[in-house]
């Protein structure tokens, strides 16, 4: 309790505690967010010719989208998923008591998927890169 004097008198604000599925659903929709930026980074790989123009448009809003290409079209897709699911799960899981631990260790544990997928070795092996055709130096293949 935070203890205030306003004219003399002892006013009490008591801090309202927080519920702990708030940030329950904060590392949620953090991760959805990093899930569709991975996904839209697989697909443009995957098929250039038909996922770049598409996130070039979707990233065109972003000043300077035009020096970071179709990265600008991969960070709205994250950002929209992260701000659809954040508000999401605020009003459902944000509501309620959560035991963090879990939701902390399953954060970071997928965090750390996430970026061994995301290890060019790792996600060509996924993708059965080189066995794509046109995809051999040269375009053989």
């Amino acid at each position: 309790m935070n203890f205030k004097t306003v004219q003399g008198e002892k006013i009490v604000n008591e801090h309202k505690q927080r519920k702990t599925g708030e940030i329950a659903a904060v590392l949620l929709s953090v991760y959805l967010g990093i899930i569709a930026m991975t996904v839209c980074h697989l697909w443009s790989y995957y098929n250039p010719l038909k996922a770049n123009p598409i996130l070039l448009k979707l990233g065109s809003w972003i000043p300077s989208w035009w020096g970071i290409g179709p990265y600008a079209g991969k960070e709205t897709v994250g950002l929209l998923v992260w701000l659809a699911s954040w508000a999401i799960f605020h009003w459902t899981i944000g509501r309620k008591e959560v035991a963090l631990k879990p939701w902390t260790i399953g954060f970071a544990i997928a965090f750390v998927v996430n970026l061994v997928i995301l290890w060019p070795t790792v996600y060509h092996a996924i993708l059965w890169w080189p066995a794509l055709p046109n995809t051999l130096p040269g375009g053989e293949g």
